[in-house]
């Protein structure tokens, strides 16, 4: 097994948000592309793909390693391959803006002008630059550096990216309702402000002191936990995310790292490399206070869409270690993640040499609006030699990759992406069941248990799944060696709903606000409903609501006057419940709204569809959560708002081709590296170990280039 999951830093979840359905009065908004780098404008790759009118034409070119998906993962691999190895990489990206889950977009709106001096009122136009992805992330402005932060200083565009340090984030639990009231006193009874203060002792020292009963056995608890948790973190800090690789080599690179190893499994491979479950339940360790036992549900469930017991145990090692050491900070990239998508792009596309400095000059490219329809091989299966995509206008497109292909699509599309039967036997360990008919996603788990009775737009009426659905001795044998069987039925994790919008500023005190905050909307310990014979908690449905306030960061992403915000719900917002209920006559599609004059990615794929007044109640039902969230910081949002944005689960699943818009793969399930056994065809992204977050999908994507190229 990779020993690299200690490694992962940590951050929120990455809601999508490609496209929402406006909920402001204002102007319908208009999408254009994302803002350039400050440090030179993005290639004509970054531009809408150009359409040409003779469609039938099969365009063809030709690159060393082609790479399914612009997310972070894929840049982080083309940005090796094509900085270090002088490698000429083609990455090929269904969407219109690069970064994946993690991208940044802008919204142009037209507003009253009032400061219009002929006293005719005319409107102006305002631009807001938008994260869909989190405001907190660890180690990128001081060592250790997480895996992101690696591989930027390794390619060489890490002064690109400014990162501006803060020190904690706010946490509001029952917030009362907007303007309070008397029938809000229950909760303005419990309504608990806090703050989460990252370096030594504040923890231990404040909230934990202050909420946990019996304190003093509490934090004993917190620091042997810690302790015994710190050989994942202090053995892996030595070893670089370029040491990564996958398959039989893997161990090759990390020998001179032995002590550091040494170190790491020092409690068992299995335990090393595993869930945090043996730290929070036995052997090793038991947590017992209720409090703490919540509060790392929460930072787990941040981290990976599980709780603590089911959540990568390095991760978990790693913000135990990071957040509570001496000169620990939180980072966030000024002017927003779209800088830090737009560095990796430079990495990609970066003039370099193959064969040294009189090689020639390689043109490695990152390509939007690019759909990879399918994955080529030889007529016998046993290698990749290229991808067919379509671009945007349907003109086909083939590739020639002439040493391999890395997949950044999430590990169910990958059976759809594979044509070739011979090649679908071979990933399949020689198994019977390698139709190419069968669907991806088909026979996945789900991490959310539905109660159908219980109508959505109402109340809660899901659980999240205490463990892993049990799988027989039989069933475990047949798929041990079955790459197919193992992608097409790991667990997916919930979804997202998220809400951003833009705020009028005017008397708005933003000194006096955190630029992060959690609300949990019932409490830590949530409800006192049982369903299913489980508890509610801070892993409950649409309980945690994470509200990024970056603007009190960086005064840039909106004009002068105005500030943006974005609540999430984190991972907790179960697909199922959005599917079709409805057989309104209404025949507008509701696969996620687009805003007027916005190409659909593909309107032939588009998933279910839905009638609108179904969907938008819906929204609007679900969406309060996010509203109540936002009005506990500021309690006239609504009466500020300028635009609105409202994207679901469906959002999710259409523009980032996420099935059931999963957050991604429950821990449990990650591939244990990127290998397949078609050697020359690497996977990356959050279904391969160490799995969810930014950071593990940076390491996976430098394991997978470096797993294309031949150890020395």
């Amino acid at each position: 097994l990779l020993i690299t999951t200690a490694l992962v830093a940590t951050a929120p979840p990455q809601a999508a948000s490609f496209s929402f359905s406006s909920v402001t009065k204002s102007a319908p908004a208009k999408t254009i592309l994302q803002k350039s780098s400050r440090h030179r404008r993005p290639s004509l790759s970054l531009q809408a793909a150009n359409t040409d009118s003779n469609n039938n034409a099969i365009e063809e070119e030709t690159v060393d390693i082609a790479i399914v998906g612009a997310g972070i993962g894929g840049l982080c691999a083309g940005a090796i391959l094509n900085t270090l190895y002088g490698k000429k990489v083609g990455v090929y990206e269904s969407h219109y803006l690069a970064g994946g889950c993690a991208h940044a977009f802008e919204r142009v709106v037209q507003l009253d002008d009032n400061e219009s001096n002929n006293g005719d009122m005319k409107k102006k136009k305002v631009s807001f630059t938008f994260d869909s992805g989190p405001t907190i992330v660890l180690g990128c402005s001081k060592e250790p550096y997480n895996p992101l932060q690696q591989v930027l200083r390794a390619v060489g565009v890490d002064t690109q990216v400014e990162w501006i340090p803060y020190n904690g984030w706010g946490m509001i639990e029952h917030p009362s309702k907007r303007g309070g009231g008397d029938d809000d006193d229950d909760n303005n009874k419990k309504e608990k402000r806090w703050k989460l203060t990252v370096g030594p002792d504040h923890f231990e020292n404040g909230p934990l002191t202050q909420f946990a009963s019996s304190s003093n056995d509490a934090i004993q608890e917190f620091n042997q936990l810690r302790e015994i948790t710190k050989p994942l973190v202090t053995g892996a800090a030595t070893i670089p995310a370029m040491a990564m690789r996958p398959g039989s080599t893997a161990l090759i690179p990390l020998l001179r790292y032995l002590p550091s190893l040494v170190s790491i499994i020092s409690n068992g491979v299995e335990a090393s490399t595993g869930p945090f479950g043996p730290y929070m339940n036995g052997p090793i360790f038991t947590v017992r206070n209720a409090w703490l036992r919540d509060w790392l549900d929460a930072l787990a469930f941040s981290l990976s869409g599980l709780p603590a017991d089911r959540t990568s145990a390095g991760a978990m090692a790693y913000v135990l270690f990071d957040m509570h050491r001496e000169g620990a900070v939180l980072d966030y990239p000024k002017g927003g993640l779209g800088e830090v998508v737009n560095a990796l792009v430079n990495g990609v596309e970066q003039p370099t040499r193959s064969g040294g400095d009189k090689g020639v000059v390689l043109r490695s490219k990152v390509n939007l609006r690019h759909h990879v329809e399918s994955i080529d091989t030889t007529e016998d299966g046993t290698r990749v030699v290229g991808l067919t995509a379509r671009r945007a206008g349907g003109k086909i497109v083939k590739v020639k990759a002439t040493e391999g292909v890395i997949c950044n699509a999430p590990m169910w599309s990958l059976r759809k992406l594979i044509k070739n039967e011979k090649a679908l036997n071979i990933l399949s360990g020689g198994s019977d069941d390698v139709t190419v008919e069968k669907q991806s996603g088909s026979v996945a788990a789900q991490s959310w248990i539905i109660d159908s009775e219980v109508d959505p737009r109402t109340g809660r009426g899901s659980v999240i799944r205490p463990s892993r659905q049990q799988q027989s001795n039989e069933e475990r044998t047949l798929i041990a060696d079955n790459l197919l069987a193992k992608c097409d039925e790991a667990e997916m994790t919930g979804s997202f709903l998220h809400l951003h919008v833009a705020l009028d500023a005017k008397d708005l005190d933003l000194d006096s606000l955190e630029p992060h905050y959690t609300v949990m909307d019932r409490g830590l310990e949530g409800d006192d409903r049982i369903m299913n014979g489980l508890p509610d908690g801070p892993c409950g449905e649409l309980n945690m609501i994470a509200v990024s306030n970056p603007c009190v960061l960086d005064r840039t992403l909106a004009p002068e006057g105005y500030v943006i915000v974005h609540a999430y719900g984190a991972g907790n917002e179960p697909y199922d419940i959005w599917k079709s209920k409805s057989n309104d006559d209404e025949t507008s599609t509701l696969t996620s709204a687009r805003t007027d004059g916005e190409e659909d990615i593909d309107s032939r794929d588009s998933g279910d569809r839905y009638q609108s007044s179904t969907y938008n109640a819906m929204k609007d039902a679900r969406g309060e959560a996010l509203w109540r969230a936002i009005e506990s910081i500021i309690p006239d949002a609504r009466e500020r708002t300028v635009l609105a944005m409202l994207g679901s689960p469906l959002t999710h699943e259409r523009y980032l081709r996420r099935p059931n818009g999963s957050y991604g793969a429950a821990f449990e399930d990650c591939l244990k590296d990127g290998s397949t056994p078609i050697p020359n065809l690497m996977l990356a992204g959050d279904g391969v170990f160490p799995g969810i977050g930014i950071p593990a999908v940076a390491l996976s994507g430098a394991s997978a280039a470096n797993g294309m190229v031949k150890v020395i």
